[in-house]
């Protein structure tokens, strides 16, 4: 599995494809016995929720019509969210009183960070991060980057009595079976500074944002970066242009940025996931009037409303988009489309709203965008409201801080946004002792946020910005750090999963 380059930009996330391989694939399913039949067919059980298989076969030929098998497509793959003793200036923003003066650090709270890649961890080990933790890099690879740890160090700041796991996952089904796990285990935190670009409608009913609410139900603290995908997208209606082409709001054609000759663009469409029965095609045109990419995958009535090109084969700093159907005589009467690409599109189309990454949406999620040094919006900030109309960001926080893992005032984007929420929620828990209580903290975020001028709260930084004043008194009847809770009652098949270490 490989990723797109991490952008170290002010609009720094490199956004998730479908793996480019034609080997791995998820299964959906809910079919004990559909396991059995896939593993008679040669192919490997890579990863095993409840509700997705991801496997390894040599071909993708007859796993359709395996029993049980409700859907088929390629993994979603994540990427990370960012563009001597080192402190997050984002500190100092948010806390008010410094709360770790009064004995306020994190103390009996698990902390999970669940990232890409954590490289360069165990350099940091006593001195940017606690001198031992928790890890689990069986899922994914650790040394993909190094954003995790910079994730992590943030965290610290805020708590560092906290315990902190470092989590590694790749893909969506991956990232389910983790926060799965993780949920089970019963950790307080979990800081999910990731995310998947405009392969799931973003209404919370995806693999990766059910498992977050999931696990808010089981009182985790699920803290998601937003997104930066404020100049990434453009949206509209589809209406019929000449022949067959199609469309997006008034325009046919749209002006999409590449990178040295590389584009990488998707388009999704407001029909069901694995019931697309309007066929899309997708095509891109470099400055030369030649065809660059195209993607043109079947939807008749099965499949999935999102067509994906990543080419580098295109010459000239932007492309033209144009969409069209594959049967001239369809309509696309009533439907709703998002065009994205990693590498943005011409500002005058960008959609100011609808950009949230996923799991950013989910309905369980504390999402979080970013502020700038002087208090104002980061234009790059993904805006809500969720497909389904929900309110979402909750928050933004601070961006552009410091970190060993990035240098100084070098880790920018929601990816830096969001530790700084998670490190505040551990704060909370250790003062409050409300455990397992993932919407009280919400509430009490939401009160005390600063609003960045937009009299109340609005789909750009929702409540506002993060702020904590005086610490919170401790409720008499809260339960012990140490009580056992009800979590989901999960079953977890995947080899390997569960192997972790203490350094």
């Amino acid at each position: 599995m490989s990723f797109l380059p991490l952008l170290l930009l002010p609009v720094a996330w490199a956004g998730p494809v479908r793996a480019a391989g034609a080997e791995s694939w998820v299964v959906e399913t809910r079919s004990p016995a559909a396991t059995d039949a896939l593993v008679a067919l040669g192919c490997i059980v890579e990863v095993s929720t409840p509700t997705a298989l991801q496997v390894r076969c040599a071909t993708a030929t007859d796993l359709r019509a395996v029993p049980g098998v409700t859907h088929l497509r390629a993994p979603f793959v994540a990427h990370a969210k960012d563009e001597g003793l080192v402190v997050s200036e984002g500190y100092g923003e948010t806390v008010a009183a410094d709360w770790r003066t009064e004995g306020i650090t994190g103390h009996h709270v698990k902390v999970a960070v669940l990232d890409v890649g954590f490289a360069g961890w165990e350099d940091l080990l006593g001195t940017e991060l606690p001198a031992h933790v928790e890890t689990n890099f069986s899922l994914g690879n650790v040394d993909s980057s190094s954003h995790g740890t910079a994730v992590a160090e943030v965290i610290h700041d805020f708590a560092p009595d906290a315990e902190l796991e470092l989590v590694t996952f790749a893909t969506d089904v991956e990232f389910t079976l983790a926060l799965n796990t993780l949920a089970a285990e019963g950790v307080d935190v979990v800081n999910g500074s990731i995310g998947f670009d405009n392969v799931w409608a973003a209404d919370g009913t995806s693999l990766a944002s059910s498992a977050v609410t999931s696990a808010r139900d089981a009182g985790v603290i699920y803290v998601a970066a937003a997104g930066n995908e404020n100049q990434k997208y453009i949206s509209g209606n589809l209406t019929r242009g000449p022949g067959a082409s199609v469309l997006l709001g008034e325009r046919w054609g749209h002006t999409i940025l590449t990178r040295s000759g590389f584009a990488s663009v998707s388009l999704r469409w407001s029909e069901p996931f694995g019931q697309a029965a309007t066929d899309l095609d997708l095509a891109l045109f470099d400055e030369t009037g030649a065809e660059c990419g195209r993607a043109e995958h079947v939807q008749d009535g099965d499949g999935d409303p999102f067509e994906s090109v990543s080419t580098g084969e295109c010459d000239g700093e932007t492309v033209l988009a144009t969409l069209q159907l594959k049967d001239p005589h369809q309509s696309t009467l009533g439907l709703r489309a998002w065009l994205y690409s990693d590498y943005g599109v011409d500002p005058a189309e960008a959609a100011d709203r609808d950009t949230l990454t996923l799991p950013a949406d989910a309905e369980g999620a504390f999402s979080v965008g970013g502020y700038e040094e002087d208090g104002s919006l980061a234009e790059w900030s993904s805006h809500g409201p969720t497909d389904d109309g929900r309110l979402k960001p909750d928050a933004v926080g601070p961006t552009g801080v410091s970190t060993a893992t990035f240098g100084p005032l070098a880790f920018e984007g929601s990816s830096a946004s969001a530790p700084h929420a998670s490190g505040l929620a551990a704060l909370w828990l250790d003062a409050t002792h409300r455990w397992r209580d993932p919407e009280g903290f919400r509430e009490w975020a939401w009160a005390g946020a600063t609003d960045l001028g937009a009299d109340g709260a609005d789909t750009g930084s929702g409540a506002g910005a993060l702020r904590a004043g005086g610490i919170p008194e401790r409720e008499c009847g809260c339960a012990s750090a140490g009580e056992t809770y009800p979590v989901l009652s999960i079953v977890l098949i995947a080899a390997g999963y569960g192997a972790r270490r203490r350094r």
